[in-house]
């Protein structure tokens, strides 16, 4: 099991006594948010690279864009904000509720 981090309300400890059942389940969900964080990245990449103006001193037509969009969907890959961690937060509350001080 990889180790990942979890939202600060469920502790390691506590992650350890789950059942296997939910550990895959918070690794699928942290795997997804990164996923989705990538995306959202490559989406701003992309967003960001219309607005650079194109001289045409350099232009190697279809087959440049073609690199660039695949260049940037592997940058958006290791770009991280700490979006799919916030994601994540939230969203394993849902798999494993957070224990309420009494």
């Amino acid at each position: 099991m990889s180790n990942f981090s979890i939202s600060p309300t469920l502790h390691n400890s506590r992650v350890k006594e789950l059942p296997e059942a939910k550990k895959k389940e918070l690794a699928k969900l942290k795997n997804a948010c990164a996923d989705f964080e990538s995306i959202f990245m490559h989406q701003m990449l992309k967003e960001m690279q219309k607005t650079v103006k194109k001289t045409g001193l350099v232009h190697g037509g279809q087959a440049e864009e073609i690199f660039s969009d695949m260049l940037n969907e592997e940058r958006a890959k290791t770009m991280q904000i700490g979006l799919g961690d916030t994601l994540f937060a939230q969203l394993s509350k849902a798999i494993v509720p957070p224990v309420r001080p009494r």
